[in-house]
């Protein structure tokens, strides 16, 4: 299963169908140097770059993923904003990212501002409950940087310690 993009910024995979993810994955530190973040993925990152073609052209988002049994994936993408998107204000930006991961079949569950990091980031940690699965994601605004840090899959997984522990570890570097 390969994320796909939804909306302007918006990128979520697919669902798959819900069932067990077997034993606990073993969570390792991951950096990227191009991304400038951190965080800990439970196995081998992949990366890949995704086109998204909007009104103004386009841009390239880097989805860096790990996927596991059951439909489930830990990720987290970023894409940086054209200027003049990057200079309005945070929140209508994050509207716009929740509603296109949100899409049309989409039932927005939960959603709570967040400030990320010593620099106190704007962000939003979403629920997002699809037909074939749940997506959990923390927006997060680093300048022009717009990132995604996302769990989807069952919701038991989802709502997991582990993936708790995937979004928490999620770190903006220089």
């Amino acid at each position: 299963m390969r994320p796909r993009t939804v909306g302007l910024l918006g990128l979520a995979g697919l669902l798959s169908a819900a069932g067990a993810w077997g034993q606990a994955p073993e969570f390792k530190p991951y950096a990227s140097t191009d991304g400038r973040y951190k965080a800990v993925f439970p196995g081998p990152v992949t990366t890949q770059t995704v086109p998204v073609k909007d009104e103004k052209g386009e841009l390239t988002v880097v989805v860096d993923s790990v996927e596991l049994l059951a439909g489930t994936s830990f990720l987290v993408t970023y894409v940086d904003a054209p200027a003049e998107f990057a200079k309005q204000p945070p929140g209508p930006r994050l509207d716009k990212v929740r509603d296109g991961n949100k899409g049309a079949d989409g039932k927005l569950v939960e959603e709570k501002d967040v400030a990320v990091g010593a620099e106190k980031y704007p962000g939003r940690d979403v629920l997002i409950e699809k037909p074939g699965g749940h997506l959990r994601n923390r927006i997060v605004i680093a300048g022009n940087r717009l990132y995604q840090v996302m769990v989807q899959g069952p919701k038991d997984v989802v709502l997991s310690p582990s993936a708790d522990r995937f979004l928490a570890s999620f770190e903006v570097t220089k």
